[in-house]
């Protein structure tokens, strides 16, 4: 179990440092694909401004011959790729541009303005972006009231002040979609080792839970074995000790304790053996029609005799209810319920018992089971830990025994307990499909 823990422990560390690396790869991944945005929003930036002052140039009077080559090549490369080349000469004939006095346009040239905002959301389109709102200002303008925009700054001269400041809403999202193919994949493999981890501790928790229930299954076996074996061996050896050929009735006595304390360890054998799921399923009941009142009288005049507490019976049984059932295992489940009656009492226990056509009720006034417990009280080896119930004999398969023994014979039970107030199991001699 500790190596089984030690692994378990260590393969979450490493799923986990595996996340992490993973979550900064792509937050690298995402800085690279928003720098590659960002670049490609400056050369929409470059060729809007190239064009706006082309615009210009046509409608000067003063049209240089520089300006000519540079509207020449644009429209050169315009015709060759539907757009602008993004070369050193563009870069370099926008430069000379702008030492002719040609800057961008000031708040009065709304028109330049208008064109310039235009021509770049244009160039943004052929870049399939498409920016729910992009603006170029120049240096010092008020930053548009617009919410979560990237704010980029734009150089023509290198290692220069930025020219001007471009303001596009956010493209995170373009951003995202682009990295997907790489995103779902992980998103998927966290999402399936986190359960996995899930899985992994619940079944960890289960193991834990097992190991418990088996060290205690073993404590009480151990104890109650313990019980018997220490009276046959005493009964034994006094015989052997202070035998006396002559007391015959002394001697019955001592044969009689040892012959009770063997049959009495052979039948909590035989109720262990019977706890093997496999043999549960191999059982043949002898379904017959049996009389239940006359089990019932039986079983509690044998909890009245053999209790060393006082007990109360009341049993409302009709005197000619039968039911179909193996006569021996019903015995049993009725004896395991009243027997768990009598142990997790007080000094004294009242025990009502009332039976139809339809089902039987055991009821008591003992200390109850809480509710968090309840669930469990059904499972193999499972046995109430809290207060002075956990100082009971027992090694929880009494009321294990009665769920598989009430399931075979097609039947159902039920349990409602109360603290300090008793507890009540229904048994319907119908299953919930056939009612």
């Amino acid at each position: 179990m500790k190596r089984l823990r030690l692994i378990s422990y260590l393969a979450i560390a490493m799923i986990v440092f595996a996340t992490i690396i993973g979550i900064i790869n792509l937050v690298r991944l995402y800085n690279h694909e928003k720098k590659v945005m960002t670049q490609t929003i400056k050369e929409c930036v470059e060729n809007a401004l190239v064009l706006e002052m082309v615009g210009r140039m046509e409608k000067s009077s003063a049209a240089e011959q520089s300006f000519i080559r540079l509207n020449d090549f644009i429209e050169f490369s315009q015709q060759r790729n539907g757009r602008i080349a993004q070369t050193d000469s563009v870069r370099t004939s926008l430069i000379s541009i702008m030492r002719f006095g040609l800057e961008f346009p000031d708040d009065d040239s709304k028109e330049n303005r208008t064109m310039l905002d235009s021509l770049f959301k244009r160039e943004l389109s052929r870049h399939d972006l498409h920016p729910s709102f992009a603006a170029i200002e120049s240096v010092g303008s008020p930053k548009p009231a617009v919410s979560d925009v990237w704010t980029i700054n734009y150089m023509i001269r290198p290692s220069k002040t930025p020219d001007y400041v471009v303001y596009v809403a956010s493209l995170s999202g373009k951003v995202l979609s682009r990295m997907w193919g790489i995103i779902l994949p992980f998103v998927s493999v966290i999402l399936i080792m986190s359960f996995l981890i899930a899985y992994l501790l619940k079944t960890i928790g289960r193991i834990r839970t097992i190991e418990q229930m088996k060290d205690d299954f073993t404590h009480n076996m151990t104890h109650e074995l313990k019980t018997p074996v220490a009276v046959a061996y005493s009964a034994a050896d006094s015989m052997l000790r202070y035998y006396d050929q002559s007391d015959e009735a002394r001697n019955r006595q001592f044969l009689k304790i040892i012959m009770q304390r063997l049959s009495f360890l052979a039948g909590m054998i035989e109720n262990i053996l019977s706890m093997s799921m496999e043999r549960f399923k191999t059982m043949k009941l002898k379904i017959e029609q049996v009389a239940l009142k006359p089990i019932v009288e039986e079983i509690a005049a044998m909890m009245e005799l053999k209790a060393d507490k006082g007990i109360k019976m009341e049993i409302d049984v009709p005197d000619n209810l039968s039911v179909m059932a193996d006569s021996l295992h019903l015995g049993n489940v009725l004896s395991n319920l009243m027997d768990n009656a009598v142990k997790y009492s007080g000094d004294s226990v009242e025990i009502n018992i009332k039976a139809n056509s339809s089902s039987i009720e055991i009821s008591d006034n003992g200390i109850g089971i809480d509710k968090s417990d309840l669930p469990y009280i059904f499972d193999k080896f499972y046995r109430v830990s809290s207060g002075d119930r956990y100082e009971v004999g027992g090694y929880g398969l009494g009321l294990f025994y009665v769920k598989q023994i009430v399931e075979l014979l097609g039947w159902s039970i039920e349990v409602t307990s109360k603290p300090r107030q008793g507890t009540k199991f229904i048994i319907r001699f119908k299953s919930h499909e056939e009612r």
